[in-house]
């Protein structure tokens, strides 16, 4: 779909919102006309997908249509995030979007394969998630300067991630850079194959969500030397942060939010944040993202998270072009 022709859709459906004078009244009836669809661009069950499916939950009610999750994994999340990118200024399709998906990814593939600025509209922030370095239990350092005294030139230690360019790579190439020790980058097809080969000591370590790692941890086959935040996060309050070890720099924050299409009229982006900032008001919702360990953002109107995303956009042009990772 051409911007012109989005411009146009989308100009009409504003017009069509706008011309209501009790919209906001009837805004759920003049807005939600058949089911809404919102995306993960990654496959199911993992943090973005349990995001997704507990806000669609709450939102078919408010909505009076049906809110559905439809996952659309493949090439590092491009595919799916780009087919929201591309979808009808309406807001009947959503991302389920991240730090990676919606600013690192278009700072490091070339050509881009979207804007993530100008082709998307910021609904609402879900909250944070910082990665933690994990290791084998067996055998495993006891705490990470030991794990970096571990690499040398000719035996360099080998960390794991689910993609090329997504977080849990960066926070490797940093801590090698920052630390100077020897690293080896192994991608994987997503976290769970590579936590599997960490926990047999395939490889030596990896930056993982905490909700992927938090089973391992408890079965006590894989131990946390670090997490990858600026504060030590509450669900692990004896796991220090990088920087408290010396290794300034490396911490970056892993962020969840809502996106529309770009050009997707104002009132409906309004209608959407309000509703979901509610939904992550309600006890029973704040549990169950607590239950993955992901702190929730405070409730903003949708033009904060919208410049907190162009800065985030901006910033990792930077990072990415600092640290010289390149799609492989």
């Amino acid at each position: 779909m051409n911007i012109r022709r989005k411009l146009l859709m989308a100009t009409a459906a504003g017009a069509l919102f706008l011309s209501l004078p009790t919209w906001a009244q009837t805004a759920t009836k003049t807005y939600a006309l058949k089911p809404v669809k919102i995306v993960v661009a990654g496959p199911p069950a993992g943090g973005s997908d349990t995001m997704a499916r507990l806000i669609a939950a709450e939102l078919t009610p408010v909505l009076g249509q049906s809110v559905i999750v439809e996952n659309r994994a493949g090439a590092g999340g491009i595919i799916g995030t780009k087919y929201v990118a591309d979808a009808a200024a309406d807001g009947h399709t959503l991302l389920l979007g991240h730090v990676a998906t919606n600013a690192i990814v278009p700072a490091l593939v070339v050509p881009r394969p979207y804007d993530p600025v100008n082709d998307f509209e910021p609904v609402v922030q879900i909250g944070t998630a910082p990665d933690l370095l994990v290791v084998p239990s067996k055998n495993a350092p006891k705490n990470l300067a030991e794990l970096l005294a571990r690499a040398k030139p000719d035996n360099p230690l080998t960390y794991g991630s689910p993609g090329v360019g997504l977080p849990q790579h960066i926070h490797g190439h940093s801590l090698s850079r920052a630390s100077g020790a020897a690293m080896r980058h192994v991608p994987y097809r997503g976290s769970s194959p590579a936590l599997i080969d960490v926990i047999s000591g395939q490889i030596s370590m990896m930056f993982v969500t905490p909700g992927a790692a938090a089973p391992f941890i408890k079965s006590d086959q894989a131990r946390a030397l670090a997490v990858a935040s600026s504060e030590r996060s509450r669900f692990f309050p004896d796991v220090p942060t990088l920087q408290e070890l010396g290794h300034t720099g490396v911490e970056q924050q892993v962020w969840f939010g809502i996106f529309a299409p770009g050009l997707t009229p104002k009132p409906v982006i309004d209608l959407l944040n309000a509703e979901i900032v509610k939904i992550l008001a309600k006890p029973e919702v704040r549990a169950k993202l607590e239950g993955i360990y992901t702190e929730i953002a405070p409730p903003h109107k949708a033009d904060v998270f919208k410049a907190f995303v162009k800065g985030e956009a901006d910033k990792w042009i930077g990072i990415i072009k600092k640290s010289g990772i390149t799609p492989e």
